[in-house]
């Protein structure tokens, strides 16, 4: 049996600082030696204190946060790390003051690393394609629950289905392609 994640003790002892994150962050970003961000130059590379690098070939200094969700943050690499696993890990996602009391930051820099997370993990409902399993799905509601400008005031609503299943077959599970959701939705 394989284990897919790592408890919160196992993740301090992993990066108990931020020397310790750094030096993994440049393990997974480059495995075989620093690679200049600007001039994708990887032989011409002088290795620097604190971390920095000097490309020798279009002198450019960077380091393991340059290009990445992690620029132009004065948040230590080892928060970034636990405010990443905590997000994942989450089965309901996690609010900007939860995770500003977690990690000991403030509020502010809280709702920052979760815009840069989202933005990293991407928003378009597009790259749902395939094969898409869906559990426990309600769509439409009670009127009475509606918000005003939302309410159809047409007695008790539409009388169609809104959603359709192409072949439905009688199990608990089924399986639908993302692109048949969407057919059955109705805009608005």
């Amino acid at each position: 049996m394989s284990k897919s994640t790592i408890s919160t003790f196992e993740l301090f002892q992993m990066f108990p600082d931020a020397e310790a994150a750094r030096v993994y962050m440049e393990g997974k970003r480059w495995p075989d030696g620093a690679v200049c961000p600007a001039c994708d130059e990887a032989k011409r590379i002088t290795t620097r204190k604190g971390g920095f690098y000097r490309c020798n070939a279009c002198k450019t200094d960077f380091t393991v946060r340059t290009a990445t969700i992690f620029e132009r943050s004065h948040i230590p690499l080892h928060k970034w790390l636990y405010a990443m696993y905590l997000l994942v890990t989450s089965r309901k996602g996690i609010s900007s003051m939860q995770l500003a009391k977690q990690i000991g930051v403030t509020q502010k820099s809280a709702w920052f690393m979760l815009q840069r997370l989202r933005e990293a993990c991407g928003n378009d409902p597009s790259v749902l394609s395939g094969i898409v399993e869906i559990d426990e799905m309600y769509v439409g509601g009670k009127e009475a629950n509606k918000h005003k400008g939302k309410k159809l005031n047409a007695g008790r609503g539409p009388q169609t289905p809104s959603f359709v299943l192409p072949n439905p077959v009688v199990s608990s599970t089924f399986y639908v392609p993302a692109t048949a959701i969407r057919q059955g939705e109705k805009p608005g």
